[in-house]
């Protein structure tokens, strides 16, 4: 792809530190001393690793990576140019590697750094024998998970970090060693890869932060926790922990249990709870008798675990709860802590007696504490008045930060404090009804960081989407004081970009706010962990490819996308959701839009090499759904039970035997849009097979599915023992697919929509999926005036507020996360240009171009729009005297074709470029005098 090229020669090694071989969770600072002896000159730097990194050029951040692979045996190479971040002299690359590995992976991926620098095709450097490496204790503190299938949160024990070890000035003690894993490319156990893309970069702008809020953490709940400080985590291991409370009377009291790891929990000889984590979910109780009862825990701790964390009813000052290490009042307030323990997990029992064993005594203490999320997350933030916002923090206090909109990217916090100070830092995207801060619901934003003394840089090391930031201060010798916070953000730099701009203030916000999307979800960056958040999924990455290509003109991002799915296709033609990790994700429903994709990535770039590339895939796909068929009814039946399919395709939906409408009717869809393609590469046979394939599935899903007296289809087939349920997606998929016959669509609308506000008659239309696809279907059956009143009102409510996102759904008032899952990045650009603007692709490549403005809607409009090959600018308004004045400049030849009446045309003026041809329009395109 563009810009992005492998090295002539592969020569770097990767590189590690034999002693954290198998230590999942672990850090190695490595630095590399070098002299650019052609500073000003193009610089490339390829760099990968195990599981990620974050470089540094001269004490400068520069990027993150890799961007996970979907196969766990490749790992992708980013390639990052340092033209601009070099010195004369010396100068200094400094990676901070950090490495983890599922334990339920069957192949666990090695961990190591591998990179080489050149600059005008002249070595430079490469991952070799001569680098300085550091273990990163400072780095792996105990600490949560942010959350059940998420990586650890971050964790910063400054005094044991060596400072300034990324800039040039820094001299490595005895304490730096050199890599004594060195393992040749060809040897290692993950193939590399050039990433197709650039790796997103650092703004060169940095946003700052606006103090919002000061006040007093209170109300904090009674809670206990425990640790088993001697856990390896290398292989699953028993521990066991058990402490007494007391009770005056027999209750029933809840308890909030907190734990990342395999656990049994017990009160008495009763079972409170078990399983492989626990997030707080209510309805857990103790079952306390009076007198002394008895709290018994075993886990499989993990490297670095959390451990065990218990919240209470009620606050901590007005009604404490008191666990006791033995069954006398004056006892302290500890736990026995023994193991490992011989039994497993599963073989774990309440009787097990602590004083038979060698036992360690375990004291929670708020310096200890491992899950401050949930902690704060149980407090009440008490604020005070804004005179106090740029003053030192004390214990107990905190300051909240935020942002002019969500960004991603790191945030760097500038500290000056006391040593062993504790703070945590909590990144998020709403604030919470106890006043703090939260990054949804379920996840755990905080991190902590163990001040140095005197001053100290806190930075993030994963990215993250991030509008608020709250500073805690949960152990302070004195005052803390934040002496500056910024925001680095990550961006994948554009060489073109859009402008669009109309009378209706409404609109550009929502152009806005997709752009600002756009940008989010164009720098994000997947870890290789098994990850939901992670899982990208068909529809979501054609719907940001689309935009993309609309408001960046960024083709490149667009082939390169669909190329990863089409590399990532098993070999019956089924293509998987991109995970990286152990997951596997089936997204069956989601390629029917494999053909739509591959004929709008043509169409806009009019690369037909590529569109030929990914021919094959479009042969085995057709060729996997084919086989799917019933051979008797000739449609997609019971697919999951005749094939043994774990892939949830009908969501449960259906029935032995039934017939889903929208799978056969996204089929027809599917075969229509590939015999475009088939055209478009001379293909006339197989397109007439697929056309008539197409045919063959809507006639007979009509007979099964379509109810004349309804004039609807029903979810499944009529024959059903069922009772027969004509629901809005069935019948939409109807439209979409072409099967529904026209003279219904009028009934369908009715039936599901209302002409006027409210729109919706079915919940079913507020998911970003359906609305995407319904507008595109509805602006093409020419239904423009009402599609246009009904997208203004749908995107007028995703706006969530000021922060530059979308809200994550109608119903929720939070910003949506950066996934491509659910719809989260789903944005409405690309109907901006085309329907307001009324710029839309008559051929491919755009050197036709239709050109239809909403003069319905807006009074004028205007943009600036990359094409394939040059850019186009355009402007139309409406003047006073009812006439409408239209200019059109491009830098390339371009035609024009209006979608305009005679009398429109005949009373417009266009200011052609150059370069522009205005071509007649279209013969069924008469005057609306004649018409009528």
């Amino acid at each position: 792809m563009a810009n992005v090229k492998l090295p002539n020669r592969i020569y770097g090694k990767w590189i590690w530190k034999k002693s954290l071989l198998n230590q999942p969770d672990s850090f190695l600072l490595m630095r590399r001393e070098f002299v650019c002896p052609s500073v000003g000159m193009e610089t490339n730097l390829w760099i990968s690793a195990n599981s990620a990194y974050q470089l540094f050029i001269n004490g400068r951040l520069v990027g993150f990576g890799p961007r996970a692979h979907q196969s766990c045996g490749t790992s992708y190479i980013d390639q990052h140019e340092l033209t601009f971040y070099l010195e004369a002299g010396i100068n200094v690359l400094a990676v901070q590697v950090y490495y983890n590995s599922e334990s339920t992976a069957p192949n666990r991926r090695t961990p190591g750094l591998w990179c080489q620098m050149e600059s005008s095709r002249q070595e430079i450097l490469c991952s070799d024998e001569s680098w300085h490496i550091l273990e990163g204790e400072c780095f792996c503190g105990p600490r949560a998970r942010i959350s059940s299938e998420q990586g650890l949160t971050q964790f910063f024990h400054s005094v044991k970090c060596p400072r300034k070890w990324t800039h040039q000035m820094f001299m490595p003690d005895s304490s730096w060693s050199h890599p004594d894993h060195i393992v040749p490319v060809g040897e290692f156990g993950s193939r590399l890869e050039l990433h197709p893309l650039a790796p997103a970069a650092i703004a060169d702008e940095h946003p700052p932060f606006d103090p919002v809020e000061h006040g007093r953490i209170v109300a904090p709940p009674n809670w206990t926790q425990v640790r088993f400080r001697d856990c390896s985590g290398r292989w699953p291991e028993t521990y066991a922990a058990g402490c007494y409370l007391f009770s005056e009377e027999e209750q029933s009291m809840p308890v909030k249990v907190f734990t990342d790891d395999p656990f049994k929990f017990f009160c008495n000889n009763n079972l409170v709870c078990s399983g492989t984590h626990r997030d707080g979910c209510e309805g857990d109780q103790l079952l306390l008798r009076p007198g002394w009862n008895r709290l018994v825990l075993f886990q499989e701790p993990g490297r670095n675990s959390m451990g065990f964390l218990l919240i209470f009813p009620g606050e901590l000052d007005d009604d404490e709860i008191r666990i006791y290490q033995d069954m006398v009042e004056n006892a302290p307030a500890a736990w026995n802590m023994a193991g490992p323990l011989k039994m497993t997990l599963e073989e774990a029992t309440p009787s097990i007696h602590f004083e038979r064993l060698p036992v360690q005594s375990y004291f929670p203490t708020m310096g200890e504490l491992t899950d401050p999320a949930d902690i704060l997350a149980n407090c009440v933030m008490q604020p005070e008045d804004t005179t106090s916002l740029h003053r030192p923090l004390q214990t107990g206090e905190y300051l909240i930060y935020r942002l002019d909109i969500v960004r991603y990217g790191f945030v760097r916090i500038y500290f000056e404090a006391f040593e062993d100070d504790i703070i945590d830092i909590t990144l998020g995207l709403r604030r919470t009804e106890s006043g703090g801060v939260s990054a949804g619901d379920g996840i755990r934003g905080t991190g902590t960081l163990i001040h140095r003394g005197g001053k100290t840089t806190y930075l993030t090391f994963i990215p993250a989407d991030c509008l608020y930031v709250m500073i805690s201060i949960r152990r302070a010798a004195q005052r803390v004081s934040v002496e500056s916070i910024c925001f680095e953000e990550l961006v994948r730099h554009e060489r073109h970009e859009s402008l669009f701009r109309c009378s209706d203030e409404l609109l550009n916000r929502f152009w806005e706010t997709g752009r600002q999307t756009l940008r989010r979800s164009a720098a994000f960056v997947p870890l290789s962990e098994s990850r939901a958040d992670y899982d990208c999924y068909m529809l979501d990455a054609y719907i940001d490819a689309a935009n993309m290509a609309i408001a960046f003109g960024d083709f490149d991002y667009m082939a390169a996308r669909l190329r990863q799915f089409s590399d990532a296709q098993l070999e019956n033609g089924e293509i998987p959701a991109l995970t990286y990790g152990v997951r596997h994700a089936s997204q069956i429903h989601h390629l029917f839009f494999y053909p739509v994709w591959m004929y709008y990535n043509y169409r806009f770039s009019a690369n037909l090499v590529e569109l030929e590339r990914a021919v094959p895939n479009l042969d085995l796909l057709r060729e996997y759904f084919e086989a799917l068929l019933e051979e008797s009814s000739g449609l997609l039946v019971d697919v999951e039970s005749r094939f043994a399919l774990q892939s949830r395709l009908s969501y449960g939906e259906f029935e032995e035997g039934e017939t889903p409408t929208y799978l056969n009717a996204l089929f027809c869809r599917f075969l229509l849009s590939a015999a475009e393609i088939y055209r478009v590469v001379n293909q006339p046979l197989v397109a007439a097979r697929c056309v008539k394939l197409a045919q063959k599935v809507a006639d007979a899903l009509r007979e099964r599915n379509f109810d004349p007296e309804k004039k609807l289809f029903a979810r499944w087939n009529l024959d059903s023992p069922r009772k027969p349920d004509d629901n809005l997606f069935a019948n939409f998929c109807a439209v979409f697919g072409g099967v529904l016959p026209l003279e219904a669509f009028e009934h369908f609308f009715f039936s599901f929509f209302n002409f006027d506000p409210p729109f919706d008659r079915s919940p079913e239309s507020r998911h970003p999926y359906f609305h995407f696809l319904f507008l595109e279907m509805m602006f093409a059956l020419g239904q423009r005036d009402w599609a246009f009143r009904y997208f203004r009102d749908y995107w007028e409510r995703r706006l969530c507020g000021d922060s530059g996102a979308w809200r994550t759904s109608l119903d929720s008032p939070d910003p949506a996360p950066t996934k491509f899952s659910d719809g989260s990045c789903v944005s409405p650009n690309i109907f901006l240009l085309r329907e307001v603007v009324g710029i839309r692709i008559a051929e491919a490549g755009h050197t036709v171009i239709y050109f239809s403005p909403a003069l319905n809607q807006v009074d004028w409009a205007e943009a600036i729009v990359p094409m394939a090959r040059g850019r186009l600018k355009v402007k139309w308004e409406k003047l006073t005297d009812g006439s409408l004045d239209v200019t059109l400049d491009a830098n390339i030849p371009v035609k024009i074709l209006p979608e305009m009446t005679h009398s429109q045309l005949r009373n417009t003026t266009f200011r052609l470029g150059e370069k522009v041809t205005l071509l007649d329009p279209p013969a069924e395109l008469v005057d609306e005098e004649e018409g009528e």
